[in-house]
């Protein structure tokens, strides 16, 4: 029983000191573990020191690694950009190269096809350039003796054609290349192409300077007809008589000569009406003024009525009211004047519009010429020039008919207009002549009389001043 009782007492303070016990061990533990985490989050966070420098290494190093490579590719980019401009260089030089030799080819070409024309058989360019240098040789060498034989006047037989067609034989003499001359038994003269290297005679007479050319001689007055080569034939430009060119401007051409006509006539008819107004004016004032003077107003207005013109008219209407008060008078000469003022004026004004519409006719014409000839040119091109001319001389030829009316027609039409106002004015100012001095007449009379009465009304004064004066001083 005792034994039992102290196996339990042993028991309970076993159970007793094993929570202490445990607590103590966990303290331990938990320390440890505390210390060893600790001691992690040191080398973790020195580790990570050492990333973080690390990584702030590597990225210096990678952006300097960058900037490298930048710099690298900008020399590169431009390295490159220099390349493709040394090839541009390049092959605009390759281009010039080849376009200089085209060029020289065809230089080549036609100095060959000049020279064959002399007389000169002389090789097709190559293309080798050894022989192209050896061909230049020969092209310079036998172009300078072209040109010295050019400058040489020689004399050979020959042939050549007169003017009625005939052929002949004869002496010719070649002033270089450009000038020929012939003489033969038939005739002689100056020489021109007549086409596939043939000659002919020249309309102008020549044949002394040509007999002194072939003798050798220095002719007193040189005529010579210079040509560029004997292929072509050269022909007499024929004349065009005026018919011929109004023709060749076509229906407005005819329009614009017959509105020129029309405006001879129309300046015709207006200067024969302004002469016949103006006419005789400052003799018909004199004469007029004079029987104002005396007071012959009847006389004056016979003489008027008499005498033909516009003026005589105004100056008529003028006479018959100088009675009247002066204001009306002068109503009466101005509505006298522009009575007369349509006479005057005729034509005036349609001579003016035909000037003012001559220009534009031609102006029409230039456009319906270029019309046709850009026609001609839609249909059949524009290899030969012949097809273009007739609506090229309709456009010019209505173009010169137009200022040729228009021109004269301006300035003899402003001329006369001028000359009409003269007369209007001449009218206006003889009217007023003829009021003022049928008013300086009127007033002569008056005047007179009042002085003459003055006159004798101081003489009889001065009289009986002097009968009074005498009997007076008799006892003296």
């Amino acid at each position: 029983m005792k034994t039992g009782i102290a196996v339990l007492v042993g028991c309970f303070a076993t159970v007793a000191l094993v929570p202490s016990v445990r607590a103590d061990g966990l303290e331990k533990a938990y320390k440890k573990e505390f210390a060893f985490l600790e001691e992690e989050k040191r080398a973790l966070e020195a580790r990570l020191a050492e990333m973080v420098e690390d990584a702030a290494r590597r990225t210096s190093e990678a952006k300097a690694e960058v900037e490298r490579l930048q710099y690298h590719l900008l020399t590169l980019r431009n390295q490159a950009d220099d390349l493709e401009t040394d090839i541009q260089e390049i092959e605009r030089e390759s281009g010039d190269g080849e376009e200089r030799g085209d060029l020289l080819m065809e230089t080549m070409s036609r100095a060959v096809d000049t020279l064959r024309g002399y007389g000169y058989d002389l090789a097709q360019p190559s293309d080798v350039s050894e022989v192209q240098a050896t061909q230049i040789e020969n092209l310079f060498r036998t172009a300078a003796l072209t040109i010295e034989k050019g400058g040489e006047v020689r004399t050979e037989e020959g042939e050549f054609f007169l003017d009625d067609g005939a052929k002949t034989k004869g002496k010719v003499t070649w002033v270089g290349r450009i000038a020929a001359y012939g003489l033969s038994d038939d005739g002689g003269g100056a020489l021109v192409p007549a086409g596939g290297g043939r000659l002919k005679l020249w309309h102008e007479p020549a044949l002394q300077t040509a007999r002194d050319v072939v003798g050798g001689h220095n002719p007193s007055a040189l005529s010579i007809f210079l040509f560029e080569a004997l292929d072509k034939s050269i022909e007499r430009k024929a004349d065009k008589t005026a018919l011929e060119v109004i023709k060749s401007g076509g229906v407005i051409a005819w329009v614009i000569v017959c509105l020129g006509a029309v405006a001879i006539l129309m300046i015709v008819a207006r200067v024969f009406i302004l002469a016949r107004a103006g006419s005789r004016t400052d003799k018909l004032v004199e004469r007029v003024g004079a029987l104002i003077d005396q007071g012959s107003l009847e006389e004056a207005l016979a003489h008027c009525k008499k005498a033909k013109g516009a003026a005589s008219r105004v100056l008529t209407a003028t006479i018959r009211n100088l009675k009247r008060d002066r204001e009306y008078l002068e109503d009466i000469i101005s509505e006298a004047i522009l009575h007369e003022t349509p006479t005057v004026e005729r034509f005036g004004a349609t001579i003016l519009v035909v000037a003012a519409v001559a220009p534009l006719l031609g102006l029409l014409g230039t456009v319906t010429g270029m019309i046709s000839t850009f026609d001609v040119i839609t249909e059949f091109g524009t290899g030969d020039p012949k097809m273009l001319s007739g609506g090229i001389s309709e456009a010019l030829v209505t173009t010169e008919l137009g200022l040729v009316v228009a021109i004269p027609t301006l300035l003899i039409g402003t001329l006369l207009s001028g000359g009409a106002n003269s007369i209007l004015e001449g009218m206006e100012r003889a009217a007023l002549q003829i009021m003022n001095r049928a008013d300086a007449s009127r007033a002569g009379k008056k005047r007179p009389d009042t002085s003459t009465s003055k006159r004798k009304e101081a003489q009889e004064g001065r009289g009986g001043e002097q009968l009074k004066a005498e009997p007076e001083g008799a006892p003296a």
